[in-house]
């Protein structure tokens, strides 16, 4: 089959629902091929407080033997908190759920010992032969709100002790927010909506009115995984779907290009 071209994005609306600080590179991607990028952020990313958790996790650093970072927003929020690079650095080892979160991981300056070769969710790291053989280790989970409970469970089962750090929340648009999405929205007939979370398609799903649900269930919405297109089904999504290989901007990307190329 012949690749899709980038001209087949041309003047195609793009719904953009990345938290607003992540979703630049990829608006430009979908610019750069002449589509019309709608940014329409549906989480709003902050740092959580200081919990008891995070406390005894700085307290107790020395004694834990891995660190895994489950998003890249789990390393630029959780990092900078935790302890200067130099004294960090050799105690612990560091693991990454996918590539992009190694690449932020590696950008503040730390090493990353394990991290899957491909994939990008917990069920690829869990797949690890590294982390087959976990009886006795302490284990620090960092990630945001609402975090899944997979990684967790199984490395438990498999003899671990293991700590969930929230170090970021995930928040839906205020009121104000959504309104303006709404309004944007309905005066941009949207072609395509790509979601890369869950908790995005939630807080869309959750939030928006009938007149809006209408004029989306139109669109073809492009998904970061499976498993996200599956919640999606489950809470009633009739829209045709496209599935990415993974949440990344380029495989968003190359799932937009085949689907225009066909649509």
């Amino acid at each position: 089959m012949k690749p899709a071209g980038r001209d087949s994005l041309k003047n195609r609306n793009i719904v953009v629902t990345r938290p607003a600080h992540q979703a630049e590179s990829f608006c430009r991607m979908l610019e750069h091929a002449g589509a019309n990028a709608l940014r329409c952020p549906l989480l709003n990313i902050s740092a959580t407080p200081k919990t008891p958790s995070f406390a005894r996790l700085r307290a107790e650093l020395a004694s834990f033997d891995l660190l895994i970072f489950n998003s890249p927003n789990a390393a630029n929020f959780g990092l900078p908190q935790l302890e200067p690079q130099r004294r960090l650095q050799g105690r612990v080892k560091i693991a990454a759920i996918g590539a992009k979160t190694a690449h932020a991981i590696a950008g503040l300056g730390y090493s990353v010992d394990i991290v899957p070769a491909t994939g990008f969710d917990s069920e690829s790291l869990l797949e690890l032969p590294i982390l087959e053989k976990v009886g006795g280790m302490k284990i620090a989970i960092l990630r945001g709100s609402g975090g899944r409970e997979l990684a967790g469970s199984v490395l438990r089962s498999r003899g671990a002790e293991v700590s969930y750090i929230q170090v970021y929340e995930r928040q839906p648009p205020s009121k104000e927010q959504f309104e303006q999405i709404e309004q944007l929205l309905l005066h941009n007939r949207s072609d395509a909506v790509a979601i890369t979370s869950g908790e995005a398609f939630l807080a869309l799903w959750s939030g928006i009115g009938p007149r809006l649900c209408h004029l989306l269930n139109q669109s073809t919405f492009v998904f970061g995984s499976r498993r996200i297109a599956d919640v999606a089904r489950s809470k009633g999504l009739c829209s045709p779907i496209a599935v990415a290989a993974d949440p990344s901007d380029e495989a968003m990307f190359a799932a937009l290009l085949e689907w225009a190329a066909g649509a």
